[in-house]
């Protein structure tokens, strides 16, 4: 393979551990994708891997049509398909689709108002965020127009009764993008939970909140805290290098 695929493929790799790392994973489920550079493909752990276990060479390869690749037995099941090839075909500026299902970003997604902006998380994702209503098990292609329905030019889609989907121009982006709205969900679990109604701070302050991180996210766009991780899974899970 050429050095970008590889570096593509350390940086997939780097993402499943630090996903796994800041407490979301679902045993063998979900899955985190990213385009090969220069192909129409993209590159998934192995279905029966947990995400603490895959390294930069067990991933696999499939064309965004579903075709096997190099190296791959068969084609792709068709949650892959809905939920990560339908995506970057739709999307050229996709690169990276995280989906996961942690305890904190499904309750988020039965909550009628979805992700409320309770917090300085959810404010980076004012406005940002599709609902996609629960239509089944992603095993049936047809699923894949009314998702991308929904999620249109958005970085994220809450998938009512099962998670959500992050959506983003690179691994980088869209593990700081999946961490802000992990975190703002579990913030919005944890303020419901006492049962009384939460301070909202009104529109006008909500707005120039969300300008202000969009100017400094614009900034970074993944460049500060993605190097930090990089580090840290070097450090706590150097074998994901492999």
């Amino acid at each position: 393979m050429n050095d970008a695929e590889w570096q593509t493929r350390l940086d997939l790799a780097a993402c499943y551990r630090m996903v796994a790392h800041f407490g979301v994973e679902d045993l063998t489920y979900n899955h985190v994708s990213a385009r090969v550079p220069g192909e129409d493909a993209l590159l998934v752990k192995p279905l029966d891997f947990l995400f603490r276990e895959v390294t930069a060479s067990s991933l696999i390869k499939f064309g965004l049509d579903g075709s096997a690749r190099a190296g791959t037995q068969r084609d792709a099941p068709n949650a892959i398909r809905v939920l990560h090839s339908s995506v970057m075909l739709a999307r050229p500026d996709v690169h990276c689709v995280v989906h996961t299902h942690s305890v904190a970003n499904v309750a988020v997604s039965v909550h009628p108002d979805g992700l409320l902006p309770l917090s300085q998380h959810a404010y980076t994702l004012h406005e940002k965020v599709a609902l996609h209503a629960f239509g089944g098990y992603e095993f049936d292609l047809a699923m894949a127009e009314p998702l991308l329905r929904d999620l249109g030019q958005r970085p994220v889609a809450l998938l009512r009764n099962h998670g959500v989907l992050v959506a983003e121009a690179s691994v980088a982006e869209a593990f700081v993008t999946h961490h802000f709205l992990e975190m703002a969900c579990r913030i919005q679990v944890a303020a419901l939970a006492g049962g009384v109604q939460p301070v909202m701070p009104d529109a006008k302050t909500i707005d120039h909140g969300a300008q202000q991180v969009r100017a400094f996210q614009q900034a970074t766009r993944g460049n500060k805290d993605w190097p930090a991780c990089l580090r840290l899974a070097k450090n706590l899970y150097p074998d994901y290098q492999q």
